[in-house]
């Protein structure tokens, strides 16, 4: 991976249906042209998602803010978007180093983008014990290496692997910024600082991977 460059594309607003369907159509393509892309992006309303496996029902206070769930290509529960940022990085091939590496190693990377706006977060060690029975609603059950400001969850993703590739979403809700605010500030720190940090975080893995 070390020299193949990621392409960064800053797509439009879209109903959750259409941002779903460019993700699932850019990973059937993954290797057929690019390497490795990062889009970010926002929804054109209120929307919910849900991973591809996903069983559970959903709250009937957000079906009410989104008739229409759109499935994500990745796992992971349900999620309400309403003023989030939302970033999908496609690797291939994937990493040499196990899957479960890689979902911290995206979620310190973007801490840097929080620590750029005086924001301090820490990924959340283990999983908590639940009180109550889970429901799969990602934001209010965060679990291991989700970030967390202030007790609160703020950012978490989630994968799919295949034989090309390896597929990273997320979706990052702070207090304070808006969706579009994140897009514009995000922007600017990948152009800076983040581009590098993220290419040196994926060859320190290599190396970090048993020959």
């Amino acid at each position: 991976m070390p020299g193949k460059k990621i392409v960064f594309l800053e797509d439009r607003p879209r109903s959750a249906d259409e941002q779903m369907a460019i993700d699932l159509c850019l990973l059937e393509r993954m290797g057929t042209g690019w390497n490795r892309l990062l889009r970010t992006y926002r929804f054109s309303g209120a929307s919910v998602t849900v991973g591809r496996t996903f069983g559970k029902s959903i709250p009937p206070e957000w079906v009410i803010l989104s008739p229409v769930v759109a499935v994500r290509p990745t796992g992971g529960g349900a999620v309400l978007h309403q003023d989030d940022f939302c970033l999908s990085l496609f690797l291939s091939p994937r990493p040499a180093c196990s899957p479960r590496s890689f979902y911290p190693l995206v979620h310190g990377w973007l801490s840097h983008f929080l620590g750029s706006l005086s924001v301090d977060t820490v990924a959340l060690k283990g999983t908590p014990l639940p009180s109550a029975p889970l429901r799969g609603l990602c934001f209010d059950e965060p679990v291991c290496g989700d970030l967390l400001w202030k007790s609160r969850k703020v950012l978490g993703g989630a994968l799919r692997i295949t034989s090309k590739g390896i597929l990273y979403q997320g979706s990052l809700c702070m207090p304070g910024f808006s969706g579009i605010c994140l897009e514009n500030e995000f922007s600017g720190w990948y152009g800076k600082k983040g581009e590098k940090i993220l290419e040196q975080l994926l060859q320190e893995e290599v190396r970090s991977c048993p020959v």
